[in-house]
């Protein structure tokens, strides 16, 4: 005697969970169901490599706003190391530096603002550091191949890098 009641329920119960459509009119003629078809991927990588490029390297400042930089080989030398999935951290030539990025589209990066310590520099030092911290800011694309990085505010090279070792700092 219950079985009526629980086979009427279990069917109610399927036919809820089915799919529905809307009624067909006139208006609106009914096309047979087609295949979902996925819109095509835009890769968020520039074509010189991806971002997984970004993170196999400290990256050593070697160019800032056109000027030359010169290595010192220690742990205030000017770098730059990015962490998945958006956080970077590195040195001026002089203070530390820390922040975050965004990768927004094919090849193109958007840094937030970034958090510097305050310690006095001495000339040259403190020019390179703020041709570094500026070009930064207006960074809009990035290049990255194996061994170099480049930074560009849309269409000029404001910054470029060289790659050391993988794990070099991390």
């Amino acid at each position: 005697m219950l079985t009526k009641p629980l086979l009427l329920g279990a069917a109610l119960l399927a036919a809820a969970c089915q799919p529905t459509r809307p009624a067909a009119t006139a208006a609106t003629p009914t096309v047979p169901d087609s295949p979902a078809v996925a819109p095509a991927a835009t890769p968020a990588e520039p074509p010189g490599g991806g971002s997984e490029k970004l993170f196999a390297h400290r990256w050593t400042l070697t160019e800032a706003a056109g000027q030359p930089v010169t290595s010192t080989g220690d742990a205030r030398e000017a770098h730059l190391l990015f962490f998945p999935p958006s956080r970077l951290s590195g040195a001026t030539g002089c203070n530390r530096l820390t922040g975050t990025f965004e990768l927004t589209g094919t090849g193109q990066m958007k840094f937030s603002p970034l958090a510097t310590t305050r310690m006095m520099c001495p000339e040259p030092a403190a020019a390179a550091e703020t041709r570094f911290v500026q070009a930064l800011g207006t960074v809009k694309t990035y290049y990255v191949t194996d061994a170099a990085l480049e930074l560009r505010d849309g269409t000029a090279v404001v910054a470029r890098f060289r790659a050391a070792p993988p794990n070099a700092d991390k």
